[in-house]
């Protein structure tokens, strides 16, 4: 009895000890169990280490594959390499007359755009002259320079007069668009992206012959993958008359559908604006005699031909004020004198119009159609313009007002509710380019003006004239940073980026204007020069000019020079609209 039960003892503490074995080891207790005198145990932990041996072998074969792959790309494609542009460049064009005309599109796809220029001469700079090319002499050059360093890419000879020229407008879809030049009798598409600004047709312009800008861009209405236009046409003279839109094919040039009358009443037009609303819906406002209107794109397209204004919207708070003609009642005012489009701004979508009448400037809100504020304004001599001196998001105006005996007062207005933030009183001539802007990452802009400079020469005493330009710090607006520019007769003046994010600029186009030489001889006029320059490189050629309380050039600039400098050094630029 006593041994049985000692081996009864035994065998348990035998079974508890396998137990305990399974429960702490549980592969190795399934392991064992498996194995035996038939030897499956030791081959299946042989077959366990054939496997991991292939894996191991797969993933460093994976391995220098992909390494050989990268560094085999890593010679054959370099990095890209960023253009090195030229802070300050000039292109000079004997001998020739130019016109109010600098459009800017990336033209040999390097990211920096480049510049498009109209001028007339006899011939060109790359060897090409107007009677070898078959026109009469002198003809026009529409030109291409390289944004980056100023040097040619191409030209186009065409038959001189010029009218009227714009860009980036028809072309294929993400393609970029097309320089529609009105000249002569023709109506000319140019491809600017293509390598030598090939003609893409011609069209008499005898349907158009009293079109006005700006185009109308549209969306491919006639679905040959192409986007489309439109030209408006109508006299500006006093003499009233019927304004009539025509449509285009931005692939052929083709009219399509039939000429569209926009629905005013006999009346003398002013101007014309393409103007999308907040909803994206595409409407021509109308600046007549009697106040602005407006009449939906959908609308006219459908006229011209069936099934043309598929893509294109209306909105309802508009159309709800549209009479039996479509027209719509934006503002009923003789006294109106100019439309402009404000951009929303960088924060926000909603677009605005700044009206001028005789005595006041006023914002109209385009979503409650209504005037939002009003400023009193007189004696503009300039075309307001538009940027950031706050950074509540909403594009300020700045204006330029006559005050008599040769001075001006330019004057930023808050473009949230028509208060004066900033002004000053300068010497001024009626040829002063207008002001511009350029935005910030700080969501301000650096304003840049333009006036006249009293300085005393060193041989007399005698008050002499110059021009200068001045460069405006929101966050330093008791000073301005002033350079003396030697440009003269100045045509056209631009301030923008010209690469996405950076190379910020300055534009400037000199010579004689070729609208007030149309007809004449070229001999012995100056050159055309176009002049490119680095913000930020005036900035060391200024010196610092004190603003007073009152907006007079008599503060106190003593000991700021350096800081304000900095500042404009420490600035990084932004490409969103303002």
């Amino acid at each position: 009895m006593v041994n049985k039960e000692i081996n009864n003892t035994k065998n348990s503490e035998m079974s508890d000890s396998a137990d305990h074995t399974v429960e702490a080891e549980p592969l190795k207790g399934r392991q064992e169990e498996k194995g035996g005198p038939d030897g499956r145990g030791c081959a299946g932990k042989m077959g366990v280490a054939k496997l991991s041996g292939w894996r191991t072998a797969a993933f460093l074969l994976s391995m220098f594959i992909c390494l050989s792959v990268v560094f085999a790309f890593s010679f054959i494609l370099p990095c890209p390499v960023r253009p090195q542009y030229l802070p300050t460049w000039n292109l000079t064009v004997p001998a020739a007359v130019t016109y109010n005309f600098l459009a800017f599109a990336d033209a040999n796809n390097d990211k920096v755009l480049d510049v498009f220029l109209i001028y007339k001469s006899s011939e060109g700079l790359k060897n090409h002259t107007c009677i070898g090319e078959g026109l009469s002499s002198p003809c026009l050059f529409l030109l291409a320079v390289d944004g980056t360093d100023g040097e040619l890419l191409w030209e186009r000879p065409l038959a001189a007069e010029f009218d009227w020229a714009e860009c980036e407008v028809g072309g294929v879809k993400g393609k970029g668009g097309n320089c529609v030049v009105a000249h002569a009798d023709k109506l000319t598409a140019i491809d600017i992206h293509a390598a030598l600004g090939e003609i893409l047709w011609q069209v008499p312009r005898s349907q158009v012959a009293n079109g006005n800008l700006p185009v109308i861009s549209l969306p491919d209405l006639n679905n040959d993958k192409t986007n489309d236009m439109a030209v408006l046409s109508y006299p500006t003279t006093d003499t009233p008359s019927v304004a009539e839109l025509v449509f285009f094919s931005g692939k052929s040039g083709d009219k399509i559908g039939t000429e569209v009358d926009v629905g005013l009443a006999p009346g003398q037009m002013k101007s014309h604006l393409q103007f999308s609303t907040a909803s994206e819906a595409q409407y021509v406002l109308l600046h007549t005699d009697r106040g602005l209107y407006a009449v939906s794109l959908g609308r006219l397209a459908a006229n011209a031909g069936s099934g043309l204004d598929s893509n294109l919207k209306r909105d309802k708070s508009w159309e709800q004020r549209a009479d039996n003609q479509g027209l719509i009642t934006l503002y009923d005012s003789v006294s109106l004198h100019s439309v402009l489009k404000v951009r929303g701004g960088y924060s926000s979508s909603s677009p605005s119009l700044l009206l001028q009448t005789d005595s006041t400037v006023m914002l109209f809100d385009t979503h409650k159609l209504s005037v939002t504020w009003t400023t009193n304004a007189s004696s503009l001599i300039s075309t307001p313009s538009f940027g950031h001196f706050n950074k509540d998001g909403v594009p300020d105006i700045v204006l330029e007002e006559d005050q008599g005996n040769n001075t001006k007062r330019v004057v930023i207005v808050d473009g949230q509710n028509g208060n004066v933030l900033w002004q000053v009183f300068m010497p001024f001539r009626l040829n002063n380019p207008q002001p511009a802007s350029v935005l910030t990452l700080n969501y301000f802009s650096v304003f840049m003006l333009w006036g006249e400079t009293h300085t005393h020469t060193n041989d007399t005493s005698l008050e002499v004239e110059e021009r200068s330009s001045y460069l405006l710090h929101p966050f330093h607006s008791d000073v301005l940073l002033e350079r003396r520019n030697p440009a003269q007769n100045i045509i056209t003046f631009k301030a923008l980026l010209l690469e996405r994010g950076r190379h910020a600029c300055y534009l400037i186009l000199t010579g004689e204007d070729g609208a007030l030489n149309e007809g004449a001889a070229l001999d012995g006029t100056e050159p055309v020069v176009l002049t490119k320059r680095k913000i930020k490189g005036d900035v060391s050629q200024s010196s610092v000019v004190g603003v007073g309380g009152a907006g007079r050039l008599d503060g106190d600039a003593s000991g700021q020079a350096e800081t304000v400098k900095e500042a404009f050094y420490r600035l990084r630029f932004s490409d969103q609209s303002q």
